[in-house]
């Protein structure tokens, strides 16, 4: 069985064998990322956004199974993309605690709209990374019981939003308390 944040010695192993290899850089990018593909340290969401939880809401916090309608608005924003952590990982080999704390920076990524995305701002509540909520898969993101009866705890209380507003360029810009 596989845990939410497990971190294998195995990948660093791997890693530092791909490192260590001949083959171009392009190609060792290729395999880094096929190796890593669905797994649930990439892409980890830490945060929801104010519309996506409203969505979850309307919908009683239950899966939103209308998959052309509001499936399709839900997009998992992310600051770095793992082809920029691989390039970071592949410039210099890097200590195994290293490795796992770059990918662990770098893959942080907030559940928005679309709409939140086109407008670059939007409003944000954490999740908990110790919860293991919405972990990645290879296609999308698991959403299940426990992230439903995490949704309707937190609605039974006071949610303090954060704001975000996004730049063109790649790096986050400014969060502020809303209250």
């Amino acid at each position: 069985m596989r845990f939410w944040n497990y971190k294998s010695e195995e990948f660093y192993n791997l890693y530092t064998k791909i490192f260590d290899s001949n083959f171009p850089l392009e190609k060792k990018r290729v395999m880094l990322k096929s190796l890593f593909s669905g797994e649930y340290c990439l892409m980890r969401i830490t945060s929801i956004s104010k519309l996506c939880y409203e969505e979850y809401k309307k919908n009683n916090f239950k899966k939103v199974t209308k998959f052309k309608r509001v499936n399709k608005r839900f997009v998992r924003h992310q600051f770095i993309t793992f082809g920029e952590t691989l390039t970071e990982i592949l410039n210099k080999k890097i200590p195994m605690k290293d490795f796992w704390k770059n990918i662990d920076e770098n893959e942080k990524t907030h559940l928005i709209t679309r709409s939140e995305r086109d407008k670059k701002e939007y409003l944000y509540i954490n999740i908990p990374i110790e919860g293991g909520y919405f972990l990645n898969k290879t296609v999308g993101f698991e959403y299940g019981k426990k992230e439903e009866l995490y949704l309707r705890y937190i609605s039974q209380s006071r949610i303090r939003w954060k704001k975000k507003r996004l730049s063109s360029e790649k790096k986050e810009i400014e969060t502020e308390d809303i209250n």
